[in-house]
């Protein structure tokens, strides 16, 4: 961890900071809550699971591996399914809530998995975790788009503070600069 990494990763938290706690175009608000307190323990999990990853140098395929991870997480959830009677409710889900089953199951627990295995192959863990922080600023944008939730400019600045806090945390501060449209030709 260098400084210019820890220094990306602080303005990417404010960045992160400015998106989840701006009710209103004039004042942020710090909730104190059990939801926050799962986020932070959250990505802390993750973060552990990501250096973990990376350090174990497992020789598997990325794929097999997510394969075996979902399965775990299946056999560690299953018996929570059991005590609820969950099978109960499967046959009045409708299908768009089957859907949403599939979607999660595809696309957030095995695609997204697989890729993030992927790219701790090629990257720190350091340079592949910061990326997290994007996931407020496309939940923003997904929230606009489908939920047709309003644009508050205290978002949207929080949002560019985090693609700058995730562009000096990777250490290309310097290669961004040289493709804005208006950079200085002597970087």
């Amino acid at each position: 961890m260098t400084l210019l990494k820890a220094s990306g990763i602080i303005v990417a938290i404010i960045g992160v900071l400015l998106v989840t706690t701006s009710s209103n175009q004039h004042s942020l608000q710090l909730p104190v809550n059990i939801g926050y307190l799962l986020m932070i323990l959250s990505t802390l999990n993750w973060a552990i699971y990501s250096v973990l990853l990376k350090k174990l140098d497992i020789q598997l395929p990325s794929l097999v591996v997510t394969f075996y991870m979902c399965l775990i997480g299946f056999t560690l959830t299953t018996p929570f399914l059991v005590r609820n009677k969950g099978w109960e409710i499967m046959p009045f889900l409708t299908s768009v809530e089957w859907a949403h089953l599939l979607f999660l199951g595809v696309f957030v627990s095995g695609v997204a998995y697989w890729y993030w295995a992927k790219a701790l192959e090629v990257l720190e863990a350091s340079q592949v975790s910061v990326f997290l922080y994007l996931e407020p600023v496309a939940t923003l944008i997904t929230a606009v788009l489908l939920l047709r939730e309003k644009i508050i400019p205290v978002s949207i600045l929080g949002g560019v503070i985090i693609i700058v806090g995730v562009i000096v945390a990777n250490g290309r501060l310097l290669t961004f600069l040289r493709y804005l449209p208006w950079r200085n030709k002597k970087l």
